[in-house]
């Protein structure tokens, strides 16, 4: 045989071989697939992450907006609360009462009376003067013996002198009116009065007016 047909023979038999080994490679077990590291996927996501943030960080416009400052309010100073009493009464009282100077038997005291000294009438008007007396002493003031009557100053009364309506005991209070009338002239003026019992005369009473 030549040596040309050995060759040709050696070849069909490499030939034949492969053809003979090529089922059995393709039926091999195929390769394990890569492991999935999630470290590494984890560790890719942060950098992706901070990655964006850079980048917008980056775009974000450099001007920096500056609040509006607001006005300070004006602080109110908190007042101080002011309490005011009213006693209702039927008279105004007398910003001056008048207690007698004697504490025995025979005492009083002015609790009020209107109107008040310096008052303004106009010129002949009429008016009312009322005293309120409490009987400051240890004796009873006996409508029959006591009295209420004019001493000195300008006659604005009608009448000089008025009886007591009622006894008035220790402790007790008593009101005296008097009719008056304004004098026609201009000017100031003043009335007096006391409690006349018996020989005894105490408690001062006074009224002056403007006449206008």
């Amino acid at each position: 045989m030549s040596t040309r047909n050995y060759r040709m023979l050696a070849i069909f038999l490499v030939l034949a071989l492969l053809l003979a080994c090529a089922p059995i490679a393709a039926t091999a077990t195929p390769a394990p697939p890569p492991t999935f590291d999630l470290l590494s996927v984890n560790t890719f996501i942060a950098q992706t992450a901070g990655a964006a943030a850079t980048q917008t960080f980056v775009l974000m416009p450099t001007s920096t907006l500056t609040p509006t400052a607001s006005k300070t309010p004006t602080e109110v100073p908190t007042s101080t609360p002011t309490f005011l009493f009213v006693i209702p009464t039927s008279t105004v009282p007398s910003s001056t009462p008048t207690m007698d100077a004697s504490q025995g038997p025979y005492a009083c005291q002015v609790i009020s009376q209107s109107p008040e000294d310096d008052t303004t009438f106009a010129q002949g008007a009429s008016f009312d003067m009322r005293w309120q007396i409490l009987n400051s002493g240890t004796n009873a003031w006996d409508s029959n013996s006591a009295d209420y009557r004019f001493t000195g100053g300008d006659k604005l009364h009608k009448t000089s002198a008025y009886d007591f309506s009622q006894s008035v005991p220790a402790g007790a209070a008593i009101e005296f009116v008097v009719p008056m009338q304004a004098p026609a002239d201009p000017g100031l003026y003043k009335s007096k009065w006391i409690i006349a019992l018996g020989k005894e005369r105490f408690c001062p009473m006074s009224i002056s007016i403007v006449v206008k």
